[in-house]
């Protein structure tokens, strides 16, 4: 399969000339005699312009703001909030506790009212009109939330005004009950922001997919300090936390999911590690969903046969089905092809028997986490390929009532010529022979 390496002079949306950073470093990690060389950290110089890929990203938001007809988007969702104009403080509290937002008109400056403790960190990244958010959920305003949701809207309300956006469509992306009641209430006009914001975040620019191919290179040498210790013995639990420990001991932010199972708990699938010991010749299968530096996500399964023991028939024919499922797909991944057209071709070639227990997409878009677009093996969604999109490609093989199954995954990017793959982390020769 040819792998296309555009130009770093090509436009921000194409795919840079090189892929996962190899380095030099300890021993490199083997399994089944595939042989994974360590990558360098991350770090500060890692060659994401992150003025640029602010400006970019704003520019993507707001055109895809005038697309849907939105004159401006509120949001509240902190990955949207990334997006569109600047990380913020304790992103994974924010994800449940609303104590930020952003203003962001389709033709005019933003605003961002951020949580008043840490005004001076956001300062210091973001040069925009910044002001203070007054809070208005019940963990802070308890039995004066209503009243608190009430004056966030009048000072919404005097913005949008100020801004003749009164009278507009105004999206938002993720409101809670009070906050949503209260601008209703003022006569905001809300409207659902979510397409836009996720068609935005789609197609890739240059310094995402710097970022992106920067933590899957992380992501991979911490693959491999896990494998270091696969052995008879060690817990599941023990290595989830060498996968993620390491990860972000080179600047990964945090971790989506913990799923990462052995022997008969790799079938059904979708298990979180627990403190069972794993055992000679049982399979072990994990999904990175790993979200590293600048906020990019990393994800990745693999499945790897424990100790010395001889694979079984029934394990290599459950891994050489995933395995050969995954890369049936994978040169499909060509700019153009509508997400229908994939689902139409790939969703039949994967196994009846396996059927019942499949992922639930042959696809998904990955950036700041999973995003759009999905490719389904039903009910389709309209949309084609661009060149700058970043997928992960799914196989999980598992029959109903079976012992063990197999998870496995590749994340690739669309390139003009066809895609890229990103990891390096090492597949299991013993279970493809």
């Amino acid at each position: 399969m040819d792998i296309s390496h555009d130009s770093q002079d090509s436009p921000p949306h194409e795919p840079s000339p090189t892929g996962p950073n190899p380095a030099s470093g300890s021993a490199p990690a083997s399994y089944g005699g595939q042989t994974m060389t360590d990558v360098a950290p991350s770090n500060e110089d890692d060659g994401v312009d992150e003025t640029r890929m602010h400006r970019d990203r704003l520019a993507r938001t707001r055109r895809m703001l005038r697309e849907h007809q939105l004159p401006a988007a509120l949001l509240f969702d902190p990955l949207n909030i990334r997006y569109a104009l600047t990380p913020g403080p304790f992103m994974v509290f924010n994800m449940h506790s609303t104590f930020r937002w952003a203003l962001v008109p389709a033709e005019s400056e933003p605003v961002l009212w951020e949580y008043p403790h840490a005004m001076h960190i956001t300062a210091s990244e973001w040069d925009g009109d910044l002001r203070p958010a007054h809070g208005w959920t019940f963990l802070g305003s308890g039995s004066n939330s209503a009243e608190d949701a009430a004056a966030f809207a009048s000072e919404i309300v005097a913005e949008l005004a100020k801004r003749d956006l009164l009278t507009e469509r105004i999206g938002t992306d993720r409101l809670e009950s009070a906050g949503h009641l209260a601008l209703s209430e003022a006569g905001v006009r809300i409207v659902d922001a979510q397409p836009a914001l996720e068609r935005a975040r789609a197609v890739k620019t240059r310094d995402e997919l710097t970022a992106i191919r920067a933590n899957v290179a992380a992501c991979d040498q911490a693959i491999g300090d896990m494998l270091r210790i696969l052995r008879p013995g060690v817990t599941e639990n023990e290595l989830w936390g060498t996968i993620v420990g390491n990860a972000l001991a080179t600047g990964s932010e945090w971790c989506e999911t913990r799923l990462l199972s052995s022997g008969p708990r790799t079938n059904p699938w979708m298990q979180s590690a627990t403190a069972r010991a794993v055992r000679d010749g049982e399979l072990v299968a994990f999904d990175t969903d790993l979200v590293g530096e600048h906020g990019y996500l990393t994800d990745v399964s693999r499945t790897y046969l424990c100790g010395d023991h001889r694979a079984s028939d029934e394990q290599r024919r459950l891994y050489q089905t995933a395995y050969e499922f995954l890369q049936t797909c994978i040169p499909e991944f060509r700019p153009g092809v509508s997400f229908e057209d994939l689902g139409h071709r790939l969703g039949p070639l994967f196994p009846p028997e396996f059927q019942p227990q499949r992922y639930p997409y042959i696809a998904h878009g990955t950036g700041l986490v999973d995003e759009y677009p999905v490719v389904n093996f039903t009910r389709h969604h309209e949309g084609e390929l661009e060149a700058g999109m970043v997928l992960s490609v799914e196989s999980y093989v598992g029959s109903v009532g079976g012992h063990e199954g197999v998870k496995l995954e590749e994340q690739l990017v669309v390139g003009h010529d066809g895609p890229e793959l990103l990891s390096t982390a090492p597949f299991d020769q013993r279970l493809l022979a």
